[in-house]
């Protein structure tokens, strides 16, 4: 799968009501699958790497890391990302890493 293929395939994995948008409990679930350690491939991880930990959120918590992405990636603040604004995030987020990175 390219690269695309694979970001259209994680959206649409986690678009559980299957309107092309992500809300804020799609957000959660998305979350959720991504720090889930089971979701990680054994022999992957390292100490640089290691797996996430199994962690319960609270409702504050989960306030505090869902808005911050509603705010920042929900351009026409209709309370969902959809996929163009999902894209356009994935490609804020990977030009901010090789910035890191440099």
């Amino acid at each position: 799968m390219s690269e695309q293929e694979l970001q259209f395939h994680y959206f649409k994995m986690h678009d559980a009501d299957n309107n092309n948008k992500l809300d804020g409990q799609e957000l959660i679930k998305s979350l959720f699958h991504w720090h889930d350690a089971a979701n990680h491939e054994a022999g992957k991880a390292d100490a640089q790497h290691p797996p996430p930990e199994a962690k319960l959120f609270g409702d504050d918590e989960l306030v505090q890391m869902i808005d911050p992405i509603l705010d920042q990636d929900d351009k026409n603040k209709d309370g969902y990302i959809d996929y163009p604004e999902f894209v356009q995030a994935q490609r804020n987020a990977a030009a901010a890493q090789q910035t890191n990175q440099v």
